[in-house]
């Protein structure tokens, strides 16, 4: 478990530091996916709880374009 949040805290690394995120959308799906696992982890009910706030999808969709 501990390597997931690792792979979730170099990533909110890069943010804090205004480093580039956006180098692939598979890795940026990865990380997704990784958070999505961590957060099912703390709680089933806490994935649920934030599906109101998650917009990842609807970001990528947006800026693709710049992404890729």
């Amino acid at each position: 478990m501990q390597a997931k949040f690792n792979g979730v805290r170099k990533l909110r690394n890069r943010i804090f530091h205004h480093e580039s995120v956006t180098w692939s959308i598979s890795a940026l799906t990865n990380y997704k996916n990784e958070i999505i696992e961590g957060i099912d982890w703390l709680g089933h009910d806490l994935l649920n709880w934030n599906q109101d706030i998650f917009r990842f999808d609807e970001v990528i969709y947006k800026r693709r374009n710049s992404i890729q």
